[in-house]
């Protein structure tokens, strides 16, 4: 069965082709005013866009970045890369990978052919080429990381990641703080929906609460209470106090009228 285009690694592209689009994003969003300042050429671009857009920085269907993509962009130096190793345990196949290294004993290389093979496996990547080109760029991102050093083959020396020292560990903190945010973005959306259902019960037993308002009324000197059960919506117990003593009797039937909604005779 034919892989789709959604298969597709983020490839043919460096992460410096990344960065600059990023930047030249956050000021133009005109795209033929984005590719002559990007400035290199209409393969590099379309690549390298398309990669922004697998990762997540940029939204599939425009030039506007994702919140990931602008927190990215709108950071500097190394709180910049801070967020671009968030990405790393955001994308799949790049944290399948980097889960799969704690299980090596020692760290040291890891060659192209060792990645594109494991996602091979992992069915991850359309072609073999887009593999292996996915394989370079994702390696060239670990190198801005400093997570390892990217190293380009040269004759019988494969293209390879040479780790640093303290690797394992490093990665073994980017998955725990992935994992800590999913549980944290799972508690907060529990919490809201039942916040959500709290609400909903609450304004649907409000409506159902009967409240006892008293009117009292003085008429000729004298009091006269007079109380009734009204379904009212989220109401205190009310009081009224008013003086009626030099009231006429026709107003004090409207009164009592509208106040109740009817007039009876004592």
């Amino acid at each position: 069965m034919a892989k789709t285009s959604g298969n597709n690694l983020p490839a043919y592209s460096t992460i410096d082709n990344m960065l600059l689009l990023l930047d030249t994003l956050k000021r133009k969003k005109k795209e033929d005013e984005v590719k002559a300042i990007f400035g290199k050429g209409e393969s590099a671009y379309t690549n390298t866009k398309s990669a922004l857009r697998t990762l997540g920085f940029v939204e599939i269907d425009s030039l506007e970045f994702t919140d990931k993509g602008r927190k990215v962009v709108y950071s500097q130096d190394e709180d910049r890369k801070n967020e671009m190793v968030k990405m790393l345990v955001a994308y799949p196949p790049y944290e399948v990978f980097l889960m799969s290294l704690l299980q090596k004993n020692n760290l040291n290389t890891t060659e192209v052919d060792e990645i594109v093979n494991f996602w091979g496996k992992a069915n991850y990547g359309s072609t073999e080429r887009n593999r292996e080109d996915g394989a370079k760029l994702f390696m060239s991102v670990l190198d801005y990381l400093e997570l390892g050093k990217y190293v380009i083959g040269r004759g019988n020396n494969s293209t390879r990641i040479e780790w640093e020292s303290d690797i394992k560990e490093q990665i073994q903190r980017l998955i725990d703080l992935q994992s800590n945010c999913d549980t944290c973005t799972s508690h907060n959306e529990q919490e809201d929906i039942e916040d959500v259902v709290y609400t909903e019960n609450n304004l649907v037993d409000d409506t159902q609460d009967e409240t006892s308002i008293q009117l009292t009324t003085i008429t000729n000197g004298n009091e006269k209470m007079k109380a009734e059960k009204m379904d009212v919506v989220r109401s205190p117990h009310i009081t009224i106090n008013v003086d009626m003593s030099e009231w006429s009797d026709e107003k004090i039937k409207i009164f009592f009228k509208y106040a109740y909604g009817r007039f009876e005779e004592d």
